[in-house]
């Protein structure tokens, strides 16, 4: 009995196996000219869909930097092809070939009629010469027909691309009056298409274009790593369950901007957000949209807030002037940047049209003076000598040095800023009076390992970790001899740090020993305006500093400012701790002016650093007047105050 039965099934399934071979022979082999013609007549094609770029804010939720609707006018490949074919008198083979010109004696104008008709429509609507549109047009059909030729030549055989069903851009931010004509008469204009395109708008000009950055077009090569990256990224997605996939969106594209310096190019990721991808059938005799199979729509970009402060930025901006340099304002307890000013700057919202000027500027108003000027601090480094020096006992509060205006070691004769000396001098008097002479005894009583260590442990030559591209970490040099410990324990020599690093180090002395993260990063929003992320620091370092030597570093800050380089600065009444550096270059007349400090010196609120480069003048002269000014702004009730 069940023999009989498996018999039965064993022929069941070889009667199923023999019909499924013969269906499979029916279609692939009887019926294929049959299914071969509907492929050649349709296909499927996606077209990407652009994600609206996050917004840019400050800490009171100025817009700093946003997307703008535009409006491209493009024209479909067709048009551009035989555009070109009856205007050049450049016939492609693959077009000669076509039945139509075999039959026909007319001239291929003729041939082609109305395929070329947008042209001079267009430029009469928009007022652009013909001959400008053509020769985009001409870029466009060479770069696909080359395209086209390399596929067919791998393939062996005629292929038709998506290339040649896609819209092409040929007036790029259209004026709205213009788009609505061609919208409303669209029949005048066969062929054309408004595409709508979002564009980079910096509402407040200049103001922070450092921080804030710009974007610009991928280049073919930075189109490959970047597509690399959002495939890596698909893939992490589709490992962690997310519906992130690149079926659903679409990553980076040929015409795509993206965030090329500052917070743009820091938070690509973040503000780019996720394209779009709609699927079309298409008909490839016509080459024209039948239906919309599926859309999924695109994904804004996430909104940025800073913890820059956008009037502070603007009175450190006005502050500055023309001077070549930077202004930075911290607050001294977060880390927070509420400032960042540096000049020469520049114009994101015309980086296009500006670039090859700007780039061969010999001023670098692309270099972000606050984060990557790694100049000699001068004087403003003697604060490190003195806390490396009193906290290792190496000197006390009642250390005194003779100051004659010089001190000779061996054969090198190393001044005091003043000839006539300081005479006897503590660090009381020499932190405010900036004695050269006390301190390159210090830096001889000190070492060059404690020197080199303990400014390490205030960040420098380090980079801080700012949430900023390219920042430089400055550098120390490696001290072989009693001479350059000298040199570094005033500031000078090979020692380099940027304006960042030193209001860092002076905020360590304002907010009682810690180090902190500075940052510019507030939160981040999506954009429906739900908060993701805000910042954390966890770089925060407490610095191993006694209470007495910090008390005698503020005092001594406090009376630089009351009478010691900076006295009669007008910072006095704003409640300045502070310090002046001028550091030489080695030429003639050419400084480097600084002065760091923070204000109220008894409940700092503020930490800030003034740099001027390349300076005939001293730090007190012109470095001072600037702080004047920022502190006049920061601190208007206290104007004129006696």
């Amino acid at each position: 009995m069940y023999p009989y039965r498996f018999k039965i099934i064993i022929i069941v399934f070889i009667l199923l196996f023999f019909g499924i071979i013969a269906r499979l022979f029916q279609l692939q082999i009887i019926e294929s000219d049959k299914y071969k013609g509907i492929s050649e007549k349709r296909r499927i094609t996606t077209y990407s869909l652009e994600a609206a770029r996050g917004s840019i804010f400050d800490r009171n939720g100025k817009v700093l930097a946003v997307d703008r609707h535009t409006f491209d006018i493009s024209v479909q490949y067709k048009s551009l092809l035989y555009c070109y074919v009856t205007r050049t008198n450049n016939l492609i083979p693959r077009i000669a070939g076509l039945e139509a010109h075999k039959k026909t004696k007319k001239a291929c104008s003729e041939c082609h009629e109305n395929y070329d008709i947008w042209l001079g429509r267009l430029s009469q609507l928009l007022e652009i010469p013909e001959t400008e549109l053509l020769d985009i047009v001409v870029q466009a059909v060479k770069k696909v027909e080359k395209l086209k030729q390399n596929v067919e030549k791998r393939a062996g055989k005629s292929t038709r691309i998506k290339e040649e069903t896609d819209y092409y851009p040929i007036v790029f931010d259209a004026v709205w009056e213009k788009v609505i004509q061609i919208e409303i008469q669209q029949r005048e204009y066969p062929g054309v298409r408004v595409t709508p395109r979002s564009k980079r708008i910096y509402p407040e000009q200049k103001l922070a274009s450092h921080i804030i950055g710009y974007v610009s077009k991928l280049t073919e090569d930075e189109l490959k790593v970047y597509d690399d990256n959002w495939k890596n990224y698909t893939l992490l997605s589709s490992n962690t369950g997310s519906e992130t996939t690149s079926l659903l969106y679409e990553g980076y594209t040929e015409n795509d901007y993206v965030g090329r310096t500052g917070v743009e190019f820091q938070y690509e990721t973040e503000l780019r957000g996720l394209k779009g991808k709609r699927f079309e059938e298409i008909s490839c005799k016509k080459a024209q949209t039948e239906k919309t199979i599926l859309e999924r729509p695109p994904a804004a970009g996430n909104n940025l807030y800073l913890t820059l402060d956008s009037r502070i930025q603007h009175y450190a901006e006005k502050s500055l002037g023309t001077n070549n340099g930077a202004v930075v304002v911290m607050d001294p307890w977060t880390g927070e940047m509420l400032a960042m000013a540096s000049n020469p700057r520049f114009n994101p919202n015309t980086i296009n049209e500006d670039f090859d000027k700007l780039i061969k500027n010999t001023y670098k108003p692309f270099l972000n003076r606050a984060t990557q000027s790694a100049l000699p601090p001068g004087s403003i480094f003697k604060v490190i000598t003195a806390t490396a020096a009193l906290s290792t006992g190496r000197i006390s509060a009642w250390t005194n040095f003779d100051c004659r205006g010089y001190v000779s070691l061996k054969d090198i004769t190393f001044r005091c800023w003043t000839n006539y000396g300081h005479g006897m001098i503590s660090i009381e008097d020499a932190i405010p009076y900036s004695c050269n002479v006390f301190f390159l005894e210090t830096g001889k009583a000190l070492g060059g390992e404690l020197l080199y260590a303990w400014s390490k442990k205030f960040g420098i030559g380090e980079k801080s970790g700012i949430d900023l591209p390219y920042e430089k970490g400055g550098d120390i040099p490696k001290i072989t001899s009693v001479a350059e410990v000298m040199n570094m324990a005033i500031g000078q020599g090979a020692l380099l740090a940027t304006p960042l690093q030193l209001v860092r180090l002076y905020a360590v002395i304002a907010n009682g020993g810690t180090l902190v993260q500075p940052h510019l990063l507030l939160k981040i929003a999506d954009s429906n305006g739900k908060v993701i992320r805000t910042f954390k620091s966890e770089s925060n370092q407490k610095m191993p500093i006694q209470p007495a030597v910090l008390d005698i570093l503020r005092q001594s800050l406090q009376d630089a400012v009351t009478r010691g380089t900076a006295r009669d600065k007008g910072l006095a009444i704003y409640n300045v701790a502070g310090k002046t550096g001028t550091a030489e270059t080695g030429r003639q007349k050419d400084n480097h002016a600084w002065f760091v400090g923070y204000a109220p010196y008894d409940e700092p609120k503020y930490c800030f650093v003034i740099l001027v480069e390349h300076t005939p003048e001293h730090a007190s002269d012109i470095a001072c007047p600037i702080a004047e000014e920022l502190l006049s702004y920061l601190f208007p009730e206290m104007d004129g105050a006696t």
